[in-house]
Parts: C-alpha cells; sequence; structure tokens
C-alpha cells in the first residue's frame, strides 16, 4: 500500500483547516439564528411593554371621556378634548400623535401627528363581529398595529352603554434610546461568545486533536464543537434570560410608578384646596379602579403624616384596616401628597406590588428566553450533523483500499443520516408561513374577517394544502417505483418553490389557497420522494432507525422553521416570508444534487419472478390491486388499527384539542406553545434511538402495539386529571407512542408479502395517504365529539376508540419475526 501519495494528498488538501473553517461556518450559523431569534423576541417584548405602557396611560383620559359620555354628553360635541389630548402627550413623551375619532372615521380632537385610524376602527368593530360604522356592544380588547412607523393602538368609546361610537387612537415612536442600548448589549454578548468559541475551536483542533486522532476518531470528532457550541449558546441563552427578566420587572415598576404618579396628581389637586386628608371622602373609588386597570397592583394605601393607614383599597374596592399603624409591605411604591409644590408632606400613597403575579411574570419571561435557545440549539445541532455527514464523507473517501478506490460513501445502516438534513431544510422553508396562515388568510377577506362563516373560509387554505399533500401522496409511491425517487423529489421542491412564489403573490383569499394547494402538491411529492429513497436504498433490518432519523428532521425543521417565520413576519411582513421560503427551498435541492445524487440509479431490489407478475397485474389493474391490499388482514388492519387511529388523536390533541383545553385553564399562547414543543423534542431525540432499538427487535408488532397503549393511555388521562401538567403528560405519551410505532410501522408494512407483491414504495405512498387521512378526520372527529360530551369527555372517547383500534390490531393482525439478517443487503 502507497501511503506516502496519500499522505501527500491528504497534506495538499489541509483537512484540519477544512474541518475548522466548516465549523466555524456552522458556529456563525447556530449563534447567528439564537441571536436573531432572542433579538427578535427582546424586541417583542420591549414593544408589548411599550404597548402596555401607553395603553395604561391612554385608559386613564379614555376613562375621563367615557365619564363625560355617561353624563349625557355626545361625543361630536364633547368640550375640552384637546386639552386631555395635550395632558396625555405630556405624559406620554413618546408619543408622536393622538386623536378622538367616531365610529365612521370622522376626527373630533387630535394632537401632534395624526395616525391613520381607519384599519384599527376595522378591527375595534371586527371583534363583535359587525360591519364599520354600527353600533357595537363595547370591545373588552384594543385594536394594535406594529409597523416600521412605530405603535398604533385604538381604546373603544361607549355612549351610553349601547356600543361603540368612536375610539381614542395614538400612535407611538417605535422605542427609546434606552431599548436601543439594551439591544446594543444584547449584540455585544453575541459577539464576544461567538468570538470566544471561535478561538476555543482553533485551539481544540490546533493542540488537542493532531490529524492522526482526528482520522480515527470517527462520530466522537465532533464532540468537542458540539460541547464548545452548547457552551457558546449556553452562555448567550443566559445572559438572555437576565436581559428579559430585568426588562419585565423594570417596566412592571415604571408602569405602576407613572400609574401612582397619576394618582398622586388627583389628590395633591385635591389636598390643595385645604381639605385634611382623614376628611377625603371617597377616595376609595379611584384607587380601586387603579388596582383593576393593573392586576400587578394588589393594593394600595392612603397614609396620614404619621404612616397610619387612612384608606386600603384594592381592584375590588375598599378594604378594612383603615386606622392600623404603618407596616412596610415588599414590593411598595410611596408617594407623598403635598397639595402644595413646596408645601410640607401631608399624606402619602403606597402603592403594594403583587409578588406572586411579579414572580409568575419572571417566571414566563424566562421560559421565553430557553423557549428561544431550546429552537435555536435544535438547528444548531441538525447543522452539526450535516457537518459529521461531510466529515464522515470526507475521511472515508481517503481511507482507500490497496487498489486505490474508495471503501464506500456511507454506512448502509445509517442511509436516513443522509436524508435527513435534506428533510430539515425542506421543512425549515416550507414552516416558515405556518405561524401565521391563518392570520394571514383573514387579511385576504374583504370585511377583515368579520363577516359570517370567516372561520369557515379562513380554514380552506390550510384545507387544501392537506388535501393536495393527499393525493400526490399516493401518485409519489408508483412514480418512485418506475421513475426512481429523484423524480417526485425534485418535482416536488421545485413545484413548492412556484407555490410559495404564488403565496407571495396572492392578494385573494381564492388565490391563496389554489397557491396552498400549489404548496400541498409539492410537499406531498418531496416527502414521499425521500421515504422511497429508505424503502428502496436501506437494508431491511436498519429502516425502522432510518425512517425514525427522517421523521426526526422533519420535526426538527418544522419547529425551527416556524419560530424563524414568526420572526420574519413580525419584522418584514407576510409576503417576505414566502419569498425568503422559496429560496431557501434551493438548499435541500442542492442537497439533493451532492449527498443523494449518487445513489439516483441504484437498483437495490432483486424482484422474483411471482413479484414481476404482480406487478404487471397490478400495471392491469392498479385499483384492483390496490383494492386487494387494503382488504388484506395484514395491511389493511395497520391502516384501520394503528396509522389512522393515531394521527386522528396526534392531530386531533396538537393541533385542535390542546389550544382549547389549555384555554379553558388560561394558559397563554405561549404557553401551549411550549407544550406542544415537548412532542417535536421528543420525535427528534427519543425517536431516532427507538429507531435502533425496534430494529434489532425481531417482532415489530409488539412495538406497534406498545405505541397505541401508550398513546391511548395518554388520551385517557385527561378525563382523570386536568391542568397544564396533565395536558403535558399526555402531549409526551402521544410523542412516545409515535417514537415506539413510527419505525416498527414502516419495517413491518415492508417485510408483508402483498406489500412486496404491490410495490414497496407505493404501498409506503398509500400508508402515508392514509395518514393523511386520519389527520384531516382528527379535527372533524374531536370537533364534533367535544360540541357532544365536552373537551375532556371527548379527548376520553378518541382515546377510548385509539385503544379499541390497536387491542383489534393486536387480535387480527398477524404477526411475524423478521427474517432478514443484520448483515443482509435489501433484497436479498
Amino acid at each position: 500500500m502507497n501511503s506516502k501519495p496519500m499522505a501527500q494528498s491528504m497534506k495538499r488538501r489541509r483537512p484540519v483547516r477544512d474541518i475548522l473553517l466548516a465549523c466555524m461556518l456552522v458556529l456563525l450559523l447556530a449563534q447567528g439564528l439564537i441571536g436573531a431569534l432572542s433579538l427578535s423576541a427582546l424586541n417583542r417584548l420591549i414593544t408589548d411593554n411599550t404597548a402596555e405602557r401607553v395603553e395604561l396611560m391612554a385608559r386613564q383620559t379614555s376613562n375621563h371621556i367615557q365619564t363625560g359620555l355617561a353624563l349625557g354628553k355626545p361625543l361630536g360635541q364633547f368640550f375640552g378634548l384637546s386639552h386631555l389630548l395635550d395632558d396625555l402627550a405630556s405624559r406620554v413623551p413618546d408619543m408622536l400623535g393622538a386623536s378622538v375619532v367616531l365610529a365612521d372615521g370622522r376626527v373630533v380632537a387630535a394632537v401632534g401627528q395624526a395616525p391613520q385610524t381607519a384599519s384599527l376602527l376595522n378591527d375595534l368593530l371586527a371583534e363583535r363581529g359587525h360591519s364599520m360604522g354600527s353600533v357595537l356592544p363595547l370591545a373588552s380588547r384594543t385594536a394594535q398595529h406594529r409597523d416600521d412607523a412605530g405603535l398604533q393602538l385604538a381604546l373603544p368609546l361607549e355612549l351610553a352603554g349601547s356600543g361603540i361610537t368612536g375610539a381614542l387612537v395614538l400612535q407611538v415612536r417605535p422605542q427609546g434610546l434606552g431599548q436601543s442600548a439594551l439591544l446594543a448589549d444584547s449584540l455585544e454578548m453575541l459577539a464576544l461568545t461567538t468570538l470566544g468559541a471561535a478561538l476555543l475551536l482553533l485551539f481544540v483542533f490546533r493542540y488537542v486533536f493532531p490529524l492522526h486522532r482526528l482520522a480515527a476518531a470517527g462520530k466522537a470528532r465532533m464532540a468537542a464543537p458540539l460541547l464548545i457550541l452548547l457552551l457558546a449558546q449556553g452562555v448567550y441563552a443566559a445572559h438572555t434570560t437576565l436581559s428579559f427578566r430585568d426588562v419585565w420587572v423594570g417596566v412592571t415598576r415604571e408602569n405602576s410608578r407613572m400609574l401612582g404618579e397619576g394618582l398622586q396628581r388627583d389628590l395633591d389637586r385635591v389636598l390643595g384646596y385645604g381639605i385634611a386628608p382623614e376628611h377625603l371622602r371617597g377616595v376609595e373609588q379611584p384607587m380601586a379602579r387603579l388596582a383593576k386597570s393593573f392586576p400587578l397592583i394588589r393594593e394600595l394605601r392612603l397614609r396620614d403624616a404619621q404612616g397610619h393607614v387612612l384608606v386600603r383599597a384594592d381592584a375590588s374596592g375598599a378594604l378594612a384596616g383603615s386606622g392600623a399603624s404603618n407596616a412596610d409591605a415588599d414590593g411598595e411604591l410611596i408617594f407623598p401628597l403635598r397639595g402644595q409644590p413646596d408645601g410640607p408632606v401631608l399624606a402619602s400613597v403606597a402603592l403594594i406590588l403583587d409578588q406572586g403575579l411579579i414572580d409568575a411574570g419572571v417566571r414566563a419571561r424566562i421560559m421565553d428566553a430557553v423557549t428561544v435557545a431550546v429552537v435555536a440549539l435544535v438547528a444548531a445541532v441538525e447543522l452539526l450533523l450535516l457537518l459529521t455527514l461531510l466529515m464522515d464523507r470526507a475521511f472515508s473517501v481517503r481511507q482507500q483500499t490497496a487498489d486505490g478506490e474508495p471503501r464506500g460513501l456511507d454506512d448502509q445502516s445509517g442511509v436516513g443520516q443522509v436524508v435527513r438534513p435534506i428533510m430539515f431544510g425542506f421543512l425549515f422553508a416550507l414552516a416558515l408561513p405556518l405561524s401565521f396562515l391563518p392570520i394571514f388568510a383573514r387579511t385576504l377577506l374583504p370585511d377583515g374577517g368579520a363577516g359570517q362563516g370567516a372561520e369557515f373560509l379562513i380554514a380552506l387554505p390550510i384545507a387544501a394544502e392537506m388535501g393536495c399533500g393527499l393525493i400526490t401522496a399516493l401518485l409519489a409511491g408508483k412514480l418512485t417505483d418506475r421513475r426512481g425517487w429523484q423524480t417526485p423529489v425534485l418535482a416536488g421542491l421545485l413545484v413548492s418553490v412556484l407555490g410559495n412564489l404564488a403565496c407571495a403573490g396572492a392578494d385573494t383569499l381564492i388565490t391563496f389557497t389554489l397557491a396552498r394547494g400549489l404548496v400541498g402538491l409539492g410537499y406531498g411529492l418531496t416527502w414521499m420522494g425521500l421515504q422511497g429513497f429508505i424503502v428502496t436504498r436501506s437494508p431491511a433490518v436498519y429502516r425502522g432507525r432510518n425512517m425514525a432519523t427522517v421523521i426526526a428532521g422533519l420535526f426538527a425543521g418544522h419547529l425551527s422553521g416556524a419560530a424563524v417565520g414568526a420572526m420574519l413576519m413580525q419584522q418584514l411582513g407576510f409576503a417576505a416570508v414566502f419569498f425568503i421560503g422559496a429560496g431557501l427551498l434551493l438548499l435541500p435541492a442542492v442537497g439533493v444534487l451532492t449527498l443523494m445524487w449518487p445513489y439516483r440509479q441504484v437498483m437495490v431490489f432483486a424482484p422474483t419472478a411471482a413479484h414481476t407478475v404482480a406487478a404487471l397485474r397490478a400495471k392491469a389493474k392498479p385499483r384492483a390491486a390496490l383494492r386487494q391490499l387494503l382488504l388484506t388482514r395484514d395491511f389493511g388492519m395497520l391502516l384501520a388499527g394503528c396509522v389512522i387511529p393515531f394521527s386522528i388523536a396526534q392531530v386531533g390533541l396538537l393541533t385542535y384539542a390542546l389550544p382549547l383545553y389549555l384555554e379553558s385553564y388560561g394558559a397563554t399562547a405561549a404557553s401551549v406553545g411550549r407544550v406542544l414543543m415537548l412532542y417535536g423534542l421528543f420525535v427528534i431525540y427519543v425517536g431516532p434511538y427507538m429507531g435502533r432499538v425496534t430494529d434489532r427487535s425481531p417482532s415489530k408488532k409488539a412495538w406497534i402495539v406498545a405505541g397505541g397503549l401508550i398513546g391511548s393511555v395518554g388520551m385517557l388521562s385527561l378525563y382523570f386529571a386536568n391542568g397544564m401538567l396533565a395536558a403535558a403528560f399526555a402531549v409526551v405519551l402521544l410523542a412516545l407512542a409515535s417514537c415506539f410505532a413510527g419505525g416498527a410501522q414502516a419495517a413491518y408494512m415492508l417485510g408483508l408479502d402483498h406489500v412486496q407483491d404491490y410495490g414497496a414504495a407505493g404501498a409506503t405512498s398509500v400508508m402515508r395517504a392514509a395518514d393523511k387521512f386520519g389527520q384531516m378526520l382528527g379535527p372533524l372527529m374531536v370537533g364534533g365529539l367535544f360540541a357532544s360530551v365536552g373537551i375532556s369527555g371527548g379527548l376520553a372517547v378518541t382515546g377510548g376508540i385509539y385503544l379499541f383500534a390497536t387491542l383489534a390490531f393486536l387480535m387480527l393482525a398477524p404477526g411475524f419475526r423478521q427474517r432478514v439478517q443484520p448483515n443482509e443487503a435489501p433484497g436479498q
């Protein structure tokens, strides 16, 4: 063996430099992602805090106007509005302008730069499902719009308790100097952690891992980059968590201080008339209104100059305990009352914050930061897996045989690792708009979603996408059998690009629905083509782990893409996200043409004469062959007893029931998202491990049944327990059911003689079509059960159906043990 030329070749190629540069690239991408997500979340937190502060100030002004309306003053003839708006401008220094408008948009009074009001009024009036200009019940929430011009806010005004007659509208500049400094501090920490990690990587690959150790390390060669990446992201995530906490606590206290100063001015004005503090009457009413307007205020106390409590009040009204001696409370803000600017302190108002609610808010902000870090880490791990694949290929090519030929590109037991980065990139691009599809669809309706049947119309684009995906899932299997896996994969990517471009240009709900249908066609083709690659390239004993690996890449892309898409939409708008998604779909195409292209013409299965005859019959009578396949006791029971029931439970719980269930217990949208993340994390990281375990097991049916039992127990548990923890427990069990049964289902199905007769890729497409059918049926079935037996009862009935189907599969479907040996090639 001539080792000298090989050593010279390796020296010329500089593998250590190449690996270092590749690790640096992954580090920059991962840090860039966590930085972008964190800064977007921090910017959103700042904007939300600004909106909350402005709303509190504006509500005081709207309360003054509301008092006049209650006394019979018509809004169009309300005197003193300009004075109220000037006072509001003095209390909100970053306000660009404000106006009071009627329900038809006519401006009654304005100060500064008059904000645009038409869309805000539409939002206020649409909350009750009526059109512009009608008299509506008072809206329970404000309307907000955010863009480059800043924050626009509208508060409804009610006439004599009958409905909305106008609104107070404000426009505030985007952010202040202090907030800009906060973002700059976060960027500085991101740069420092990235630089430190880069220097640490350079040291490791320069002095710790010389070339011969790097080549022989195998998968362990990526342990050091992974640990360094985790360290960098952990340090930055900790800094982000502290920033989130400090911002929220600081703004909460600042909002409380501004509210207290408003009450302080009102009471100072009264004391200035010479009224003694102990003779004040009815002072508990404005104190109670203030506590009611800001839930974090637990109590207010009016004290005399000696510190004795004169009046106590909370959101419900006056409290007992007047005359008690002064006792300081935690989180107390003191506002002295003088009556005259330079006079002595006559009394004071103590504003006591609810420390329990503050702590809960801090925990929520910490969870926000942790969520951002987890999403970024998922994407970073996928990048490292891609880098591991490239490094393994690089060293395997250099480890040549005595004849100078390469040993091979990839280990056949891990071909799923070849598909995983393509699947990740594909789902990352497609998942970008998932967080706002219904919102964008609503903006395309003529009445902004306020008309009758709007909920059904908004769901049409998603339904069209699912239905078209079902159609191409059926077609892609036969296309894979006849033309190879690369044909549906590349065709699906092209169709998905065109679909995203069509979404970006859609200006009506019809065109948007057609565009999403085009995206669904592309999704079905590419997804089934990639599964066809696993079916045809993976040895039978490794199909379970390889399929689980690909599904893990799918969920990783879905999890990361949805988070990044929400961030991009907030910054760039709807159309830009679709354009970016279309561009990012070129990356999986590049992956197909590089990572997977060497396998494009390999014939793996060598069909027997019997299989050939069956295939010819299937071509002659495709419908009869499909009907015969569906009526078999093995494949048919797999679909009816496992695939469809699981899909009903999965989509019925995760997509439809869980948001409604948790909302009934007061959970926020962010909390619902974190519970849903548990499902994806288990499938991403537990699924591939369970795939390897099921591959080593001779009986696949046992794992399928175990998955069904675990999943049905999770659904049934929601009937006996309730709340956030119960929902999280059910989601985790459903994820474990997917991990147990996912890979085993594919291996069980592909080992059936009827499947081999019909065609492996074609049967796989039929199974995935059944999966799509269950996903479409899930929300309809669970929604119908909710209407008849309630949320908990509906979930329990769904779990009972899932359990019954699993037991039916256990008793009726045949079981068989794996007949292929571990070293056997597929088709042998």
